[in-house]
């Protein structure tokens, strides 16, 4: 067998054992999935996985041609309420696990940690329902205009060798704690290489470097805070110049410590509660070691010249890698490679359509999303098998991710994918030059939902 027919089999291999245990995942395990039906539960679970960004009648007209075959929407989202979101993450558990020999970084599994929201039809009784500032100037009252939105919030583990989604943790925008979300993600990791995981700002914290250098295997690359009045202070006061430096922070949650030793980091997380309830404003951080803990880290200094304005910046990043191994040139370069999760959220809500929802039910969105990450590998997984001729041209080239998913999605969906040469011929028609270093603004601006009512026929 060979690569190109691989990626289908493996797929179907995990769905169809899926859908053999499919009572450990339903509901009401007695009686769902136990009738005959047109759409049993390997049938739902590829036409799931197949489904883009259009209404729901021309889903299930596209996975089946045949009218006689075809099944109204309803008989759809009544399978579907028998099936807790849990079935689509352990598919992609096992899917990612069919990948026996994986693209190493310096033998490495280079992965990143981020979180990205997703904005869903408005519905007053979701449990995903908050309040967002829909504009940055206070109104003639002194108080900040908000809208009611529905945001769902997905903490994610990305590989940025092999183009993958390792884990995925779903998080209401309004109670999101993305710390918690990213130890509990690497506590789950089961990889036989070691590892390096990126982050970006948000997740300093004491409790994270701790995790980082007790979990085996594991090595962290992490921005700190510079400037902000919550930086490290020992942070703060580093010089404006490149350093590499091996730095401890005494760690205790004992006021009585922190008392008798005034240069602790003091971090709010009592060992016990003396209330029932406390004032919604009142905050504890995350510390799951003693008392008392020393935290070591490798802490480097970079300057970063801003090509735009022509200033000089500096970012500080928090590591265990070893400077023999990565010297403070190669840091710059490792951090840089950070940028891949954020161009993977692009491609998978605009190029896959994965913010394009067919449910106001919030256990439907759960399934829709965790199956939009498994295609997500799968298209990429066949991407890494065809080749772009890079001679005789002025710029590199790779893939169209788009058209490779439209591709993929309409040989999965028929009986097309038993030829995947013919496929791989059709994706490697599609390319477009990768011009390196071209940096634009980013527009932070509220991205509202794409409504159920206007999609296209």
């Amino acid at each position: 067998m060979t690569k190109k027919h691989q990626v289908f089999r493996q797929l179907d291999s995990v769905t169809d054992k899926a859908a053999e245990y499919i009572n450990y995942f339903a509901y009401h395990p007695s009686k769902d999935f136990t009738r005959k039906r047109k759409m049993d539960a390997k049938t739902f679970i590829k036409t799931t996985l197949g489904m883009q960004g259009n209404c729901l009648n021309k889903e299930l007209a596209d996975a089946f041609p045949k009218f006689s075959e075809r099944m109204t929407a309803s008989a759809y989202e009544q399978q579907k309420s028998k099936v807790n979101p849990r079935l689509f993450k352990v598919i992609l558990y096992e899917f990612n696990s069919t990948l026996k020999q994986p693209a190493l970084y310096r033998g490495y599994r280079l992965l990143a940690i981020d979180g990205s929201d997703f904005a869903l039809p408005y519905d007053k009784h979701s449990p995903f329902l908050c309040n967002i500032q829909t504009r940055k100037t206070p109104s003639a009252d002194n108080k900040l205009t908000t809208k009611g939105a529905c945001l769902i919030h997905a903490n994610i583990l990305y590989d940025i060798a092999n183009c993958c989604y390792l884990d995925c943790l779903l998080q209401s925008r309004k109670s999101m704690d993305e710390r918690s979300a990213a130890v509990h993600m690497l506590q789950n990791l089961r990889l036989q290489h070691r590892y390096i995981v990126l982050m970006d700002r948000g997740y300093e914290s004491f409790n994270l470097f701790e995790h980082g250098n007790r979990l085996s295997n594991c090595n962290y690359v992490i921005r700190l805070r510079t400037q902000s009045k919550s930086a490290i202070r020992e942070i703060s006061a580093l010089p404006d110049q490149e350093c590499d430096l091996e730095m401890t922070f005494n760690i205790t949650n004992s006021a009585k410590q922190k008392k008798l030793h005034p240069e602790y980091h003091k971090i709010n997380a009592p060992n016990r509660r003396y209330k029932d309830k406390y004032s919604p404003k009142y905050r504890t951080a995350h510390w799951y070691f003693e008392s008392f803990c020393p935290v070591h880290c490798r802490i480097v200094k970079l300057k970063i010249n801003d090509p735009q304005s022509g200033s000089t910046k500096w970012e500080v990043l928090a590591t265990n890698l070893s400077s023999n191994d990565f010297p403070l040139s190669e840091m710059k370069k490792l951090y840089h490679l950070r940028w891949d999760i954020e161009s993977s959220f692009r491609k998978l809500k605009y190029d896959l359509g994965a913010v394009c929802f067919h449910s106001k039910k919030p256990t439907f969105q759960e399934i829709e999303l965790y199956s939009q990450l498994i295609m997500f590998n799968v298209v990429n997984r066949i991407i890494s098998l065809c080749r772009v001729a890079d001679a005789h041209r002025k710029w590199p080239h790779e893939i169209d991710f788009k058209e490779a998913a439209n591709i993929v999605h309409r040989y999965y969906t028929t009986s097309m994918k038993d030829d995947p040469k013919q496929m791989i011929e059709e994706i490697e028609a599609y390319h477009h030059p990768v011009r390196k270093g071209r940096k634009y603004p980013r527009p932070l601006r509220f991205q509202g939902s794409v409504s159920l009512n206007y999609r296209i026929s």
